[in-house]
């Protein structure tokens, strides 16, 4: 197949967006029918986004595995064989914003087995096993996924941070047992996977929905030599309460704004960091850990991508007990010497690596919020910020968000994107649970000569008004335009649902795929660029919640004294 095929007509609008895309198959599966008895878990329709995008997601994580080199966009042709996607959505009790869960199931199991099934929760978490598939291995002992390898993911309550001198002599299992801390990709196992389309032969990256979301795993942060170098503190920061409303943050119109965590290109493979400053070129911090200490470095915008653009590779399976913790409450003499990194700089930076993918799977599982605004007696905490994981957003923002189904637009137009425009920022002092609150709006297709639906679109968000310039200049030599349209005054989210910041197309798509942009002026249709991103809360660690402040987020993972300019409109509590 050169391809991928529409699979019902719901699908086939969006088939030209993966034209150019290249394919992988991968012929061998383990995977098993799964029993009519499980009724709850509804089966995803063939062709529907969801599995668009978990396909998406796979071919380019083992793109970024398997082939290095590559600079394109690639896809998974079909899951393995008895592998399908199903879907639970919760009680109304359980969770106010009705999320839909997706699963992949198929891992074999005995025919008729008394007990709970397994299945894998995202790409991240099946990514493993599917490597173990492509390669000659026979031997479940073999891969590295949760359910082969035994390791069980830490949950939120054995999360908690226990002091490591304590625990470690405990937990830690002993060199001979802890897996290599990079996967071996032979040429048989790169021979595994057939590419059935050439990429394009500029080498420019190919349009893909959710393309970029490649776990740069053989692209791997390549941490600095040792330097020593003082770490950021936020603990000096004078808490403040107003009575008035915040002003615009200084660095809304920043595409990368002081204190997000970004990936950054380090020669050819990406590193994780976070912003120090937003004024240009960004000065950013490399994640290390205690013990392997990094230098500031300046990059420009074109070199820098926002963190949810790729997946965090897989963590080492003898570290994934660590996973939740701040990298400052881990022994990392005890880790350098079970792992030998003294006598062998390979390990020394192998660890390093891990120790990043470590902390920036806590900062996604985390937030911290800034700039609380005194209500007097309503019993709840408003704020005027928060970082939600990686991400700074700030009240009167855009926000991308997973809908409720009964706040979902009646008609769904491909390439038109649903925001959630923030006003206020709640915690109640009760349960702490952390809401936004806000508008829903719409981009919809007008006719030139059709009077707007909301005239006073200029109080919109930036970015918002950005998109719709962008589109506007593309659509106008058509006679169209665009406009933001109202759907809901007020509506509010728990932070689960909130996916993270809107971004520009006109800003981002150069970035992340230029070719996919230059399509876009060429062919004047503008798509949702914002399919191209993951979800805030989609890496496979422990949900952390709420931290005292940016600090605490990334404790550990950047030395001691580095200072980071949040601003001067950024008050942390």
């Amino acid at each position: 197949m050169t391809s991928r095929k529409a699979r019902d007509s719901k699908a086939a609008e969006t088939e030209y967006q993966y034209a150019n895309a290249t394919p992988i198959q991968i012929w061998r599966s383990d995977g098993t029918e799964m029993p009519s008895e499980y009724s709850q878990y509804e089966k995803v329709e063939d062709g529907s986004k969801p599995i668009i995008e978990w396909q998406n997601k796979l071919g380019q994580a083992l793109a970024a595995e398997l082939m290095p080199a590559e600079t394109g966009l690639y896809f998974l042709q079909e899951f393995p064989g008895h592998y399908h996607l199903r879907w639970y959505q919760a009680k109304e009790d359980k969770r106010k914003h009705q999320a839909k869960h997706y699963y992949l199931f198929g891992y074999p199991e005995e025919p008729g087995a008394n007990k709970a099934r397994k299945y894998y929760r995202s790409p991240n978490h099946f990514l493993p096993h599917l490597l173990w598939l492509i390669g000659d291995s026979q031997d479940t002992g073999d891969c590295a996924c949760e359910f082969c390898s035994g390791s069980k993911p830490i949950n939120s309550k054995s999360a908690k941070a226990k002091p490591a001198s304590a625990t470690l002599q405990a937990t830690v299992p002993a060199v001979t047992s802890v897996p290599p801390l990079a996967p071996t990709i032979t040429s048989n196992t790169a021979a595994s996977v057939h590419r059935n389309a050439a990429p394009n032969s500029n080498g420019k990256p190919r349009s893909m929905g959710r393309a970029a979301t490649a776990t740069p795993a053989t692209q791997q942060p390549t941490p600095h030599d040792a330097q020593t170098v003082a770490s950021y503190d936020a603990s000096g920061v004078v808490p403040s309460v107003l009575s008035r409303p915040y002003p615009i943050a200084h660095d809304h119109n920043a595409l990368f704004r002081a204190g997000e965590v970004v990936w950054y290109k380090n020669n050819n493979s990406w590193r994780v960091g976070m912003i120090l400053n937003s004024a240009l070129p960004l000065l950013i911090i490399p994640f290390g850990h205690p013990l392997y200490q990094t230098q500031e470095v300046n990059k420009e915008e074109k070199d820098v991508r926002p963190f949810l653009a790729y997946s965090i590779p897989q963590i080492n399976p003898g570290l994934q007990e660590f996973m939740g913790q701040a990298l400052a409450q881990i022994d990392w003499h005890a880790l350098q010497e079970r792992f030998g990194t003294q006598t062998d700089a390979s390990r020394r930076e192998g660890l390093a690596i891990e120790a990043t993918k470590l902390a920036a799977t806590r900062v996604d599982q985390c937030y911290s919020t800034f700039n609380p605004i005194q209500e007097p007696g309503q019993g709840t905490t408003i704020f005027g910020g928060v970082f939600l994981g990686a991400e700074k957003i700030c009240i009167g923002e855009a926000v991308r968000v997973h809908l409720r189904e009964e706040d979902q637009p009646p008609e769904k137009v491909m390439g038109m994107p649903v925001v959630m425009v923030v006003q206020r920022l709640v915690i109640s002092r009760e349960g702490g649970l952390l809401t936004f609150e806000g508008s829903l709006w719409k981009l919809q297709h007008a006719k030139l000569t059709q009077a707007p639906q909301v005239p006073n679109q200029a109080q919109l968000p930036s970015a918002m008004l950005g998109e719709k310039d962008f589109r506007d200049r593309i659509l106008r030599k058509h006679g169209w335009r665009v406009e933001w349209v109202l759907m809901k005054r007020s509506v509010s989210y728990d932070e689960p649902a909130i996916r993270g910041r809107f971004y520009e197309t006109e800003r981002l798509t150069p970035i992340l795929n230029p070719a996919k942009f230059e399509q876009m002026l060429q062919s004047l249709h503008v798509d949702d660029i914002q399919t191209l991103l993951n979800n805030r809360g989609d890496s496979s660690g422990p949900r952390v919640g709420r931290v005292p402040n940016r600090a605490h987020a990334v404790a550990g993972a950047v030395p001691v004294g580095v200072p980071a300019s949040l601003g001067p409109d950024v008050m942390e509590a």
